[in-house]
C-alpha cells in the first residue's frame, strides 16, 4: 500500500492532507493544479477489492457485465487469456464509481476522475466541507426537535431519490460517520463505498454493515440469509434519528436502546414513534417505503408547527405583560 502522506501528488492532483479513514479506504484533501480547486482523493485499499469481489460475485447482473466488458474483459477477452483476476478485484470501485456517476442530487458528491496508479484505485470527487454528523452532535450535543425534523426531510428527500431509481439504490451504511453538516445546517451524504444497486431476489455472501446502524438482515440474523434492501436503509435512517434527538450512539455499549423520553423529556410522542417504526428487527413491520415515512412526518411537521406558533404567541404576551408593568 502506498503511504499518499509521503507521497506529493497522484496524476494532476497534489495531496495536501488527510481528512478520513474508512473500512474502504483512505480520503485526502488535494488540489486539482488545472482547474485550482479542492477536491478530495479515495484511496481504496487492496483488500478491500477483494471483499467486494467476494459479494459482488453473487449478485451479478447485465448492469456489471456491460461495466466489465468496457474496462477490456468481456467473454471473448477471458477466451484470449485477459487479466480477469485484475478485474474481479477492481470491481468494487468500479461499481461505486459507475453508481455516483449516474446519481445527480444536491445532497451526494459529485465524482469527477478514477485513477490507477502504482496498483491502487483512486477515486477523484468533490471536497465536501463541514463536519460530520457524528463529530456535530458530540461536540454540540442532543439536536432540537425542529432540528431533527429539518435534517430527516434533508435525510428522507435523498433517500427518496436513491430508492427510486432504476434499478433502485441501496445505501447500506446509513450512519453519523457518513453524513456531513454543511453551512446553513444542510447536509451531505458521502462515501457509497457499501452502495449498490438491487437486485431483486438474490441474496449475498457478505456484506458491509456497521454494528448498532446496519438492519438484522445484513447480518444474516432473521433467518433469510445476508441481504438488504430499501427497508434496511429505513432501519439505519431510524437509528441515525435516535443517535440525534438522544446523542447515544447505537454503535457503542451498552447497546441497549431507552426510551427517548428518558434522554429528552420534551421530545414528542410523534418522533419516538417514528423512530420505533423504523428501528422494528423484522422488516415487514417497518416503514415499507420512505414515502409512508415522509407521509408521518408531515403530519406531525403541522402539528408540530402548530405548537411551536402557539408557544411563540406565548413568549410575546408574556414579553408585551412585562413591560406594561415596568
Amino acid at each position: 500500500m502506498i503511504d499518499m502522506e509521503k507521497r506529493e501528488a497522484v496524476g494532476k492532483y497534489r495531496v495536501i492532507r488527510p481528512i478520513g479513514k474508512g473500512a474502504e479506504g483512505d480520503v485526502y484533501l488535494a488540489q486539482d493544479e488545472d482547474l485550482h480547486r479542492k477536491v478530495a482523493i479515495k484511496q481504496v485499499y487492496k483488500w478491500q477489492h477483494k471483499q467486494c469481489d467476494k459479494e459482488i460475485s453473487s449478485v451479478e447482473d447485465a448492469a456489471e457485465e456491460e461495466m466489465i466488458r468496457e474496462a477490456g474483459c468481456g467473454k471473448e477477452e477471458k477466451a484470449a487469456g485477459c487479466n480477469t483476476e485484475k478485474i474481479g478485484r477492481d470491481r468494487g470501485i468500479l461499481l461505486e464509481a459507475d453508481i455516483l456517476r449516474q446519481l445527480k442530487h444536491p445532497m451526494l458528491p459529485v465524482i469527477y476522475d478514477l485513477l490507477w496508479e502504482d496498483d491502487i484505485w483512486y477515486m477523484v470527487m468533490e471536497y465536501i466541507q463541514g463536519v460530520t454528523l457524528q463529530e456535530y452532535i458530540e461536540k454540540n450535543g442532543c439536536a432540537t426537535e425542529q432540528q431533527v425534523y429539518v435534517w430527516a426531510e434533508q435525510l428522507l428527500d435523498v433517500m427518496c431519490y436513491l430508492h427510486t431509481r432504476k434499478p433502485p439504490v441501496i445505501y447500506r451504511d446509513l450512519k453519523p460517520q457518513n453524513v456531513m453538516v454543511c453551512s446553513e445546517d444542510k447536509l451531505r451524504l458521502i462515501d457509497f463505498g457499501a452502495a449498490h444497486c438491487r437486485n431483486f431476489g438474490v441474496r449475498a455472501m457478505r456484506m458491509a454493515a456497521t454494528p448498532g446502524y446496519g438492519a438484522p438482515e445484513q447480518f444474516g440474523r432473521i433467518g433469510k440469509g445476508i441481504y438488504a434492501d430499501e427497508r434496511s436503509d429505513i432501519y439505519a435512517f431510524g437509528m441515525l434519528l435516535y443517535f440525534v434527538v438522544t446523542g447515544t450512539d447505537p454503535a457503542r455499549p451498552p447497546y441497549t436502546l431507552l426510551a427517548i423520553k428518558d434522554h429528552q423529556y420534551f421530545v414528542g410522542d410523534w418522533l419516538e414513534q417514528i423512530i420505533r417504526r423504523c428501528i422494528r428487527d423484522n422488516p415487514a413491520e417497518r416503514y415499507q417505503m420512505v414515502q409512508e415515512i415522509r407521509k408521518d412526518m408531515y403530519k406531525c411537521g403541522e402539528r408540530f408547527s402548530k405548537r411551536l406558533k402557539r408557544s411563540f404567541i406565548r413568549v410575546v404576551e408574556k414579553r408585551v405583560w412585562l413591560t406594561e408593568m415596568e
